[in-house]
């Protein structure tokens, strides 16, 4: 019940998916729905409030039962809809949902888009269960990439093997760990909320259509970018973070994770380079980002980036998305959106520019970062404050200014493709 409270106390999350079904009533009304994954069935409740005649949520877990509880509470809420429970993995069902369905909707997104490789129950389902023509509620996935600078965060991770350094631990020399430790902690992607100043290049966003991607096509993903550098910088990783869209008939509505816009439990994700890259403003940074897919309901991450027209380049170990290092738990000097929904307003316009191509992802330029106002004073007064209270100009702290929100626990794993935990 305590993963479900994370998800379901996520405003941004909640709200959006809110939003997106209710306010596009043509193609709930009337309509018969698939939830899948439904957890706590949040969205099967929401379908049912926007019309729907008929909703399957499938839940393979014991969550099942509690969608069965709430439907029977909230019953007279939406009298013209009727939910049934399927609790089995989607992969399962046979006689349980009668032909197909007009609309999908579930909540499959994981970090950096596909941890958890959710998405592909999503997909399955659309293959089995949706009508041709049938609307699937998100529709699009835009998986945005920027190069960072971040020195007080490379540095916490190359520090952390200084226990390793000892060479003389009960008269052990302990010191042949200290390089293994230190790769281990560059295998593990840094989950928090990103500082948008530290993005040192325009963000790169790579489009998936999930009414026509396949599923085969998720099992090796590479993104390859060419970043132009705003400044001159050490370049310590690759950050990154997705929009959700939901393209309706009577709207289209967004769900953003980026930096600049109000917190969600999904964070912001980053990778390492163990060597930095120091690059001039005006230089370009190319290279790619591949995900293989492992069975571990998750991916194995590489990052290779090369200054253009040069032979340096530099990469991360090979990242497992599945162990990351949940930031906010361990460094004081964490980021915390200033302000969050009142600085930052809510959501941000979605990427947009080329030519979508159907069959596959598209490369394409992500949006500019919102002028959002209120946010540069915001962040100075908690630049200010950390300062004066560390007595340190310049180390961003957690301060007692009024814009830190209690820091969510992160959701834990599915326990299999076809249940949300």
């Amino acid at each position: 019940m305590g993963n479900q409270q994370n998800m379901l106390q996520d405003a941004v999350r909640t709200s959006t998916y809110r939003q997106a079904i209710i306010e596009n009533p043509d193609d709930f009304r009337g309509k018969s729905v698939m939830d899948i994954g439904a957890g706590s069935g949040i969205l099967s409740f929401f379908s049912a409030q926007a019309g729907a005649t008929t909703v399957y949520a499938v839940e393979a877990s014991s969550m099942a039962e509690m969608v069965g509880v709430f439907a029977e509470a909230n019953k007279n809420v939406w009298p013209g809809s009727k939910i049934k429970v399927v609790n089995r993995p989607l992969e399962t069902i046979t006689d349980e949902v009668e032909g197909k369905v007009d609309v999908l909707v579930s909540e499959p997104i994981g970090t950096l888009l596909f941890n958890e490789r959710m998405i592909e129950t999503y997909l399955c389902a659309r293959d089995r269960f949706l009508k041709p023509g049938g609307k699937m509620f998100p529709n699009v996935g835009d998986l945005m990439v920027a190069p960072f600078s971040d020195a007080v965060l490379h540095w916490e991770q190359m520090t952390k093997n200084t226990f390793w350094k000892n060479p003389n631990f009960y008269g052990l020399d302990l010191t042949a760990a200290a390089d293994r430790c230190t790769k281990e902690h560059f295998r593990q992607p840094i989950v928090d909320y990103i500082n948008p100043e530290s993005l040192v290049a325009k963000a790169h966003a790579t489009r998936f259509d999930f009414t026509t991607i396949s599923i085969e096509s998720l099992h090796k993903i590479e993104i390859p970018f060419d970043f132009e550098i705003s400044s001159p910088c050490l370049i310590h990783g690759l950050a990154g973070w997705f929009d959700a869209i939901f393209e309706g008939t009577n709207q289209t509505v967004t769900l953003s994770t980026a930096p600049w816009c109000p917190g969600t439990h999904w964070y912001q994700i980053r990778f390492l380079l163990e060597t930095p890259l120091a690059v001039n403003a005006g230089q370009h940074v190319e290279g790619t980002l591949t995900l293989d897919a492992n069975n571990l309901q998750s991916y194995y991450c590489k990052v290779f980036m090369k200054i253009k027209g040069t032979t340096i380049s530099s990469e991360a170990p090979c990242i497992d998305l599945k162990d990351p290092e949940y930031r906010f738990y361990t460094s004081a000097n964490a980021y915390c959106p200033p302000g969050t929904v009142s600085a930052t307003g809510v959501g941000a316009a979605p990427a947009n520019g080329g030519v979508m191509n159907p069959a596959s992802p598209s490369q394409f330029q992500a949006s500019s970062q919102p002028q959002q106002p209120g946010y540069a004073d915001c962040w100075a007064q908690m630049q200010q404050m950390a300062a004066a209270a560390s007595g340190s100009p310049g180390v961003q702290t957690n301060g007692s200014n009024g814009n830190n929100r209690q820091r969510k626990k992160p959701r834990a794993p599915a326990q299999s493709p076809g249940a949300r935990m």
